[in-house]
């Protein structure tokens, strides 16, 4: 995708690289998260808003918790409407959310929750 070849690029020209060299070491050593890694943060971090009351009224009508547990959200993966829509928000949030460590969906404040994320994130994509 070009968004994945505008990084890559941007990397290279930071360190003055060649095209045909790996870029990973690299991407890690300036703490960017692989394009991936960054859709889960902007998932994660609208879900965290719109759960605490802090993102548009819309967005929080969207999402449904679980009757037996508070900070895991209901998703149904069988129905149609799963299959058709991966892509909106309603299916991708419960998805990316439910992945998330307990102590993360818990996080008492935006702040904490943030850089939590972030680091938890980054661990992921280069295995720290």
């Amino acid at each position: 995708s070009s968004g994945i070849n505008a990084e890559y690029g941007a990397v290279r020209f930071i360190f003055g690289r060649r095209q045909y060299r790996g870029t990973t070491a690299l991407r890690k050593s300036l703490h960017f998260l692989p394009v991936k890694n960054r859709i889960h943060f902007k998932i994660s971090l609208l879900t965290y808003k719109a759960l605490n009351g802090l993102a548009p009224k819309y967005l929080a009508n969207l999402l449904h918790r679980r009757p037996q547990t508070s900070n895991r959200l209901d998703n149904d993966k069988s129905s149609s409407h799963y299959l058709k829509n991966k892509g909106a928000f309603s299916v991708a949030a419960p998805a990316v959310w439910d992945e998330l460590p307990q102590c993360l969906r818990e996080c008492p404040t935006l702040k904490m929750f943030k850089s939590y994320l972030k680091t938890y994130l980054f661990k992921r994509a280069y295995g720290c």
